[in-house]
């Protein structure tokens, strides 16, 4: 068992976030039933997508809507039971959604119970492909979609969630803690290795203290704590391109486990709603499910003025419109101002109501403090200049600014040394935020991995 103590992160004090217990969905008393489902493709950038369904088509729950050309047995089920109302597009026509208006009595798609004790290696992949579970494990290095045909060496879980306003794992177990062991049974079955499984240090929550059949891990420390970089990073690190490790989040675990356990696709969540964009008192934890509509979420909860909405996390979230949907495997929708235009000579005002990560305002002799964050990013973009700020916040072993420069320049050799394969995207949102010269190194790595990903690997 190891003890991951983070001390290098960040914990933004930003304003707005949820609390409480997990309660229904409701307006005005009533209980909130959506009329419309999405399946987000739009995390899948990198993927070619096939239709399997038309327009005005009817689907049940877990019956594939879309399949990745280059991996046909990669599938993309539906969330929802309903008609195909409206399959929405970007660029080039690339897949973004498909939209489903749900019925009044939605059908599932029954796949059967599997005893993950009894079955083996290869049933269990292929239950997981056909109902479409599959593309929620991921893979590393390169922070890829999990390749079914190769087995990992060890298989990585994590039961903690560090970033800004995204639902605790404890949460989102309450209710599915058979399903979760099922789970971490399945998976004992994927790899020849180990199942490790880290949680947040102090925690209670008994699937997580007492889980069955794999290494139990602890962490503590400030957010990225909850990323699965920092574990493997200190636990089982990754030192060849050709390593294979998977990464769960607590919710695919529970996908799996439910898929073995009841034969049906799992689509239920618990959906935080926060920011300071959201009127006080209206923040929360709520009941909802994949696809989960916006509109249904932001009722009633917004202020007047302009606001940002963010499928996921202020850090790794994505812009939605309110007619838009929750992500796929987002679990938090964030509300921010917007903002425009610049105070006058910014830089002679003393701040008391500006955060600093660098204490260059008065507001770091004030602890403890909230602060409204904006759209405002303070500043223009500039060349590098400094890499101390990004590796304050960064907790693995690498030197930030010099990885990601190595990168942009498609040094992929040096960039190997410098810790390219124990990264994901994710693990520079923090070095982003503090960033005085406002580059964009989220973006930046994310392309950079897929590049490398198609030179290496095809």
């Amino acid at each position: 068992m190891a003890k991951i103590v983070v001390k290098r992160g960040l914990d933004i004090p930003i304003e707005g976030g949820p609390t409480g217990d997990v309660v229904p969905l409701e307006i005005n008393g009533q209980r909130v039933r959506p009329k419309e489902i999405a399946l987000d493709l739009s995390p899948f950038e990198h993927l070619r997508f096939k239709m399997l369904v038309k327009p005005d088509q009817l689907v049940k729950i877990g019956e594939p809507l879309a399949f990745d050309k280059r991996e046909p047995k990669r599938i993309f089920t539906s969330p929802a039971g309903g008609r195909i109302k409206e399959v929405r597009r970007g660029l080039k026509r690339r897949l973004l959604s498909i939209v489903i208006e749900l019925e009044d009595d939605e059908e599932f798609v029954e796949f059967g119970a599997l005893d993950p004790k009894n079955a083996s290696r290869e049933q269990i992949v292929q239950r997981l492909l056909e109902a479409g579970v599959f593309p929620k494990i991921h893979q590393r290095p390169l922070d890829r979609l999990a390749d079914p045909s190769k087995k990992p060496r060890t298989i990585f879980v994590k039961a903690v969630e560090s970033a800004p306003f995204v639902p605790p794992a404890e949460k989102q177990v309450q209710g599915w803690n058979e399903e979760f062991q099922i789970g971490l049974e399945a998976l004992g079955k994927l790899t020849d290795g180990k199942v490790h499984l880290v949680h947040r240090e102090g925690s209670k929550e008994r699937s997580f203290t007492e889980a069955k059949g794999v290494e139990i891990h602890t962490v503590s420390g400030p957010h990225p704590a909850g990323n699965s970089s920092v574990h493997i990073h200190n636990i089982d690190p990754i030192t060849h391109v050709d390593d294979v490790v998977w990464t769960l989040d607590t919710l695919a675990v529970i996908a799996v486990g439910h898929l073995l356990l009841r034969g049906r696709v799992f689509i239920d969540r618990v959906i935080s709603v926060a920011g300071a964009g959201i009127v006080e008192g209206r923040t929360g934890y709520f009941k909802g499910r994949e696809g989960f509509p916006v509109t249904a979420l932001i009722n009633g909860r917004l202020p007047k003025g302009e606001v940002r909405l963010i499928s996921g996390d202020p850090l790794m979230g994505s812009q939605v419109e309110s007619t838009g949907f929750i992500g796929y495997q987002q679990t938090a929708l964030s509300v921010i101002p917007k903002r425009q235009g610049q105070a006058f000579a910014p830089f002679l005002l003393p701040g008391f109501s500006r955060y600093t990560a660098s204490r260059a305002y008065l507001s770091s002799l004030f602890r403890n403090r909230k602060y409204p964050f904006d759209t405002n990013n303070h500043g223009e973009h500039r060349f590098f200049v400094i890499g101390a700020p990004y590796d304050k916040v960064m907790p693995m072993r690498i030197n930030t600014l010099q990885l990601v420069k190595s990168v942009m320049a498609e040094d992929f050799d040096l960039a190997e040394v410098l810790g390219l394969l124990e990264v994901a995207p994710e693990d520079f949102a923090l070095p982003t935020f503090v960033d005085p010269c406002k580059n964009e190194m989220v973006q930046i790595v994310r392309e950079k991995l897929a590049a490398y990903a198609q030179e290496v690997l095809g």
